[in-house]
């Protein structure tokens, strides 16, 4: 049986939320790449130094990080 995901939206995000499957899944890993490049352009920080919890990655608590990242996510599943 295939896992159930339900994005509540802002505030359902939490720190390492997506590392599991950005460090296990390719398919995954894949599709949170091509989110990045496409984000590059228009943010000042890295979507995947912020899924990893990278140092100096800026926080999922401010909305301009949590919104994309939050999207990416459910686009990558």
């Amino acid at each position: 049986k295939s896992p159930v995901f339900v994005f509540s939206g802002e505030g359902a995000q939490w720190v390492g939320m997506a590392r599991g499957l950005l460090e296990g899944s390719p398919v995954f890993a894949g599709r949170m790449a091509e989110c990045a490049a496409a984000l590059e352009p228009h943010v000042d920080w890295s979507l995947l130094a912020v899924v990893r919890g990278e140092e100096g990655a800026p926080s999922l608590d401010r909305v301009d990080v949590g919104q994309p990242v939050l999207f990416a996510v459910m686009v990558s599943l």
